[in-house]
């Protein structure tokens, strides 16, 4: 899978992201990101596998294909 959502509580140490949901769709992975985002105990990035990065702007289409 190329998008890794990835969480952890905010009263988690740093280290304790974890693999929340896998998805070779973007646009499922922004989805997912940011309904899980939207409870304010939560901390959430997008791991892009292919290009190896934290995926910061949803709007960037090097993200897309």
């Amino acid at each position: 899978m190329r998008f890794h959502i990835m969480w952890r509580r905010i009263n988690e140490p740093e280290d304790a992201y974890r693999d929340f949901f896998q998805t070779d769709d973007f646009f499922e992975a922004k989805d997912f990101a940011m309904r899980l985002a939207f409870e304010e105990t939560n901390w959430v990035y997008v791991w892009d596998e292919k290009l190896g990065e934290i995926v910061r702007d949803f709007d960037n289409p090097k993200y897309w294909g």
